[in-house]
């Protein structure tokens, strides 16, 4: 099964690079802030450049 992964809005930014870099997976809500919409959207060495790039830190996979 593939792996989930999750944004801890708290500690958003609001940068988009997520959503820019990845759109498949992240997107930006009506506060703007970035949630992720579909883990299986990418490729998830692609989700981990995401989550090792974050400035946020904010970019986690589901334990």
């Amino acid at each position: 099964m593939a792996r989930e992964v999750y944004v801890e809005k708290d500690d958003c930014t609001s940068c988009m690079q997520c959503a820019n870099n990845l759109p498949e997976v992240f997107q930006m809500d009506d506060e703007n802030l970035a949630e992720a919409h579909d883990s299986a959207g990418a490729d998830e060495d692609a989700i981990q450049d995401e989550i090792d790039s974050c400035p946020g830190v904010c970019i986690h996979w589901k334990e």
